[in-house]
């Protein structure tokens, strides 16, 4: 299993790069985020621990370009400031699990034996074998990024009293929100209905925008209505 850690605090680092090394583990570690940017868009990495207070950018925006990226390696949050106010933006991208700042090995082998649990060894990497897929032959030839199935879903956006409608696909989706590819190029306000093809109609509202991509927050559950109920 390989990890990237981005923790600008030396000792926090050197901590958890013993406590991954002494179970097996491959542990890089980023001090600023776009390093880290650069390192998961290079290598493939099993899991992700991110702290939000970093030198150059905080952590959710570290993660947000991840995911914009399609980037979707599980991520940790570990930090003092985990569950402050990050809520939404963890539920939105997708985060599995918390460390808060201080915790110890036993804390961190437990949330690792935990994310492992339930992402499966499989999706991690690992063969039957004993070889660990990710990693690199006698060849030399280099780590592949694991293959994970993206689906997307047609949707529409339906905005300003039901009069407007654009279509776009869904990217990324977890309860609380998704990440939407626009087809067409159009403005469009803060908070308007999206309804998946063949599915339920969600009330969003714009968490972020990245040129015809945007991230948006549910803040209402799926309505199970047609436009005609906003």
């Amino acid at each position: 299993m390989r990890v990237l850690q981005v923790e600008d605090d030396a000792s926090t680092a050197q901590a958890v790069e013993k406590t991954l090394q002494s179970k097996g583990f491959t542990c890089d570690t980023a001090v600023l985020g776009e390093e880290a940017i650069a390192l998961a868009s290079r290598n493939s990495y099993d899991l992700i621990l991110l702290d939000i207070m970093l030198p150059d950018i905080d952590g959710y925006e570290v993660l947000r370009r991840l995911r914009d990226a399609e980037i979707d390696t599980p991520v940790v949050i570990q930090s003092g400031l985990a569950g402050d106010d990050g809520g939404n933006k963890d539920t939105l991208f997708g985060v599995r699990d918390h460390l808060i700042k201080p915790f110890n090995g036993n804390d961190l082998r437990e949330c690792v034996a935990s994310i492992l649990e339930r992402a499966g060894s499989e999706d991690l990497g690992h063969s039957g074998d004993g070889q660990n897929k990710g990693a690199a032959g006698e060849s030399g030839t280099p780590r592949r990024r694991h293959q994970r199935v993206k689906t997307l879903k047609s949707a529409q956006i339906i905005y300003k009293n039901s009069n407007c409608v654009t279509n776009c696909f869904v990217v990324n989706m977890s309860d609380g929100g998704a990440a939407l590819k626009l087809t067409d190029a159009v403005e469009l306000p803060e908070t308007f209905l999206l309804k998946l093809e063949h599915g339920p109609t969600y009330r969003c509202h714009v968490c972020w925008r990245q040129g015809q991509k945007l991230g948006v927050m549910f803040i209402q559950g799926a309505s199970g209505a047609g436009p005609e109920a906003h």
